[in-house]
C-alpha cells in the first residue's frame, strides 16, 4: 500500500471491511491516554485521527490525583 504520508511508528494497512486501520509498531501503556490503532473509513480521516494522536503525544502527562 502506498500512503502520501509517513507517520514514523505506525503501520497503515487496508481493513477488512474496508478503510484503513493504524496501529503503533511499539504499542503504549493502557493508562497513556494514547492509542495503539487508529482507523478511518478514508485515508484523509485516518491521517486525521493520527494528527490527533500526534498532538496527544506532544502534551504533557497529567498528573495522577493525589500525586505529589
Amino acid at each position: 500500500m502506498t500512503t502520501t504520508k509517513s507517520y514514523p511508528g505506525w503501520e497503515i494497512m487496508d481493513g477488512a471491511g474496508g478503510g484503513y486501520i493504524a496501529f503503533r509498531t511499539v504499542l503504549v501503556p493502557d493508562r497513556s491516554g494514547l492509542s495503539n490503532v487508529r482507523c478511518g473509513a478514508t485515508l484523509s480521516e485516518l491521517f486525521e485521527h493520527l494528527e490527533q494522536e500526534t498532538g496527544r503525544q506532544k502534551r504533557p502527562p497529567s498528573r495522577l490525583r493525589g500525586a505529589a
